[in-house]
């Protein structure tokens, strides 16, 4: 079972922050998963969820750099009400960029032995971006590529450099309908599937909105069913999925 996922973009906005926490929400077995955002341009979370910056990466980064692997994940992340474990980003790029910088050059604090999983919200992904550490380091890597022609394009001319630098890379298209044979045979084998294009479970995941029934959700179940083939678990049910309304803090 991976114990780090990365996922990233390539530009534009195909929602990769809410793609990882829904992944860490819904990541099978006791522990779960830990979301870490280590966005350089500025995060997310923090101002979605109403969240003090501390603690958080900043902290997580600086305990790296002076304790290396002895740094403790957990005194570094803030419990969204469901019991969700979130490591927010400052939202600044001039300071998130540095933080992201200290964890690249000290990744041994993500590793998570038996605790949770640890999903990494590295946003845009660009030339020499100190966060090409974090990802080439993961278990698995996700590249989040919207279903548009420009983004698809990009990554196709990526796809080469970027296998080279992270052979467990894996494409994950967002939005678009179909199955995603062509887009295989333009991007090659490793692409995992679609994730919906959800605006109310995005809402949802932000806490700005109420979702009745989240767990039936597309966005929530094609993060389910992506949580469940990455861990190496059995098939995920209704069940599973309905825990993200629990850990991300929002009531169904």
């Amino acid at each position: 079972m991976p114990r780090t996922v990365a996922l990233l973009s390539l530009g534009g906005a195909p929602g990769v922050t809410c793609a990882a926490m829904a992944l860490a929400a819904v990541w099978p077995g006791e522990a779960g998963a830990v979301l870490v955002e280590a966005d350089a341009s500025g995060g997310d979370v923090a101002t979605w969820r109403r969240l003090q910056l501390a603690p958080g990466l900043t902290g997580l980064a600086a305990a790296a750099r002076h304790g290396g692997g002895a740094a403790d994940l957990a005194a570094h992340t803030q419990v969204l009400p469901g019991g969700l474990a979130v490591c927010p980003a400052p939202v600044t790029a001039d300071r998130a960029e540095g933080a992201v910088r200290l964890l690249a050059q000290n990744p041994d604090v993500l590793a998570s032995g038996d605790g949770p999983a640890v999903v990494l919200d590295l946003g845009r992904l660009t030339p020499g971006a100190a966060a090409s550490g974090l990802a080439a380091r993961a278990d698995e890597a996700l590249l989040l590529v919207a279903d548009d022609l420009a983004q698809l394009r990009r990554a196709k001319e990526a796809a080469e450099p970027l296998a080279r630098s992270l052979p467990c890379l894996r494409t994950v298209v967002v939005g678009g309908t179909g199955g995603v044979r062509e887009i295989e045979g333009a991007l090659g084998p490793d692409v995992w599937g679609r994730i919906p294009s959800d605006p109310r479970s995005a809402a949802f995941l932000r806490g700005e909105a109420n979702l009745r029934k989240p767990h039936r959700r597309p966005l929530l179940r094609a993060a389910a069913r992506l949580a469940g083939d990455l861990a190496g678990a059995a098939a995920p049910t209704d069940a599973a999925a309905r825990s993200v309304a629990e850990t991300t803090g929002v009531p169904a």
